[in-house]
């Protein structure tokens, strides 16, 4: 069937007279029938003109070709990128060429049957030599080598324009404003990628413009659909950054929860999104709910995942000092520190250290020197070092992914 197919489709023959002298004009069939009969002899200058039509509305047919996929290309590249949009457009594509065929089709007939009176269906086979068929064939594989080519060609020019963004973007250069144009450039001749997204976002941000910024930001969270990349706790925290900035901290709260329940994560990432905003909401004064959230997502484990839920504790442990809840702290500390001493996973034992050292702060708040010492000592961590164990954060800032 294949051979058949690339045979027809190979084969720029339009016209033939078999040797019973009957005249065959090729249709727009691509499968079968594919030729119209008359069992008669039409003259050669009427002959040229049927064909002379034909060659006209097969060069319109290949602009139908040739702009549909390009209009198609230059329309799916503003949305939102996925297999079924991908499908959808080829489905259109394909549609579209049918139809223009189909039209053609009824023309050409129109003309035969105008001109030449009624034919008969048949195959279009030319008595032609099976040397000229793998000529014709030859000549039809290398134009599909050359449109690949020319679509190689094409996507050379994207690894250019990216490497022009990222140049800009060079501290010895920080040229935003062009890195914005380039970035701009690209996302009119290609189709969305992450990596130009990040980039113009940063540029955006130096050059000021925190709302085209943040659009961006959430433009690349919603092109990565439900996959949760290696970038996006960079990005969920310049996502709550940026939006504080262009309305409230509730707001951007509202608007991480959005785009976080979006992601299908492993429990690892969601506890960093967890104290991604808890930080935030700490910052911002915003800390009724945090403690809440923790047991939530505790609730949410499976009771055999105790190495998650010893994790996730000491985050809701944490958080419990920076909330100056300290004796919600100090039971949770309680409870792991001797959770960790009783049994001898090395995870444990590694964190012993620090949980000590955290507990000592929560009892130095909650005025138990003593006892605060006693947890230094056992931690074994150096005096001078001590200090960089008590739980604290930073103010956010905006946080560059180059």
């Amino acid at each position: 069937m294949f051979k058949k197919i690339l045979k027809i489709i190979s084969n720029p023959l339009l016209y033939y007279v078999d040797k019973e002298g009957n005249c065959v004009f090729r249709n727009y069939c691509l499968f079968r029938e594919t030729g119209n009969l008359y069992n008669t002899s039409i003259p050669k200058s009427n002959v040229g003109k049927a064909l002379e039509y034909r060659f006209d509305l097969d060069r319109k047919l290949k602009w139908v070709y040739f702009l549909t996929p390009v209009i198609l290309y230059f329309i799916f590249i503003q949305l939102k990128y996925s297999l079924l949009a991908l499908l959808l457009f080829e489905i259109l594509w394909i549609g579209i060429v049918t139809l223009a065929r189909l039209f053609c089709s009824y023309l050409y007939r129109e003309y035969l049957l105008t001109h030449f009176g009624q034919y008969e269906v048949t195959e279009f086979r030319p008595p032609i030599s099976k040397e000229k068929y793998d000529n014709y064939i030859y000549l039809l594989k290398s134009k599909v080598v050359a449109l690949f080519i020319v679509l190689g060609l094409f996507s050379i020019p994207s690894f250019i324009l990216s490497g022009i963004v990222k140049f800009q973007l060079n501290p010895k250069r920080n040229n935003f404003k062009q890195a914005v144009s380039v970035a701009n450039t690209y996302f009119a001749i290609y189709p969305k990628c992450e990596n130009i997204y990040d980039m113009r976002a940063y540029a955006r941000f130096m050059s000021k413009d925190y709302e085209g910024a943040l659009k961006d930001y959430k433009s690349v969270l919603n092109l990565s659909g439900r996959k949760f990349t290696s970038k996006d706790n960079i990005r969920f925290a310049n996502l709550l950054y940026l939006q504080k900035k262009m309305s409230t901290p509730q707001e951007a709260v509202d608007v991480f929860n959005e785009y976080v329940t979006k992601k299908k994560m492993t429990t690892l990432e969601a506890s960093q999104m967890l104290w991604l905003k808890s930080i935030f909401k700490i910052e911002n004064g915003m800390p009724e709910t945090i403690v809440q959230e923790y047991t939530d997502l505790l609730s949410s484990l499976n009771s055999k995942d105790v190495k998650n839920q010893f994790y996730i504790s000491s985050d809701q442990a944490y958080m419990c000092y920076l909330m100056e809840e300290y004796a919600m702290a100090y039971s949770i500390y309680n409870t792991l520190i001797s959770y960790a001493e009783k049994n001898d996973e090395k995870y444990l034992k590694e964190s012993l250290s620090s949980l000590y050292a955290e507990r000592g702060w929560v009892k130095k708040q909650l005025g138990d020197n003593l006892g605060a010492n006693a947890d230094f000592e056992a931690s074994q961590i150096e005096q001078s070092q001590l200090a960089k164990y008590e739980p604290a954060f930073a103010l956010q800032q905006f946080v560059s992914l180059y």
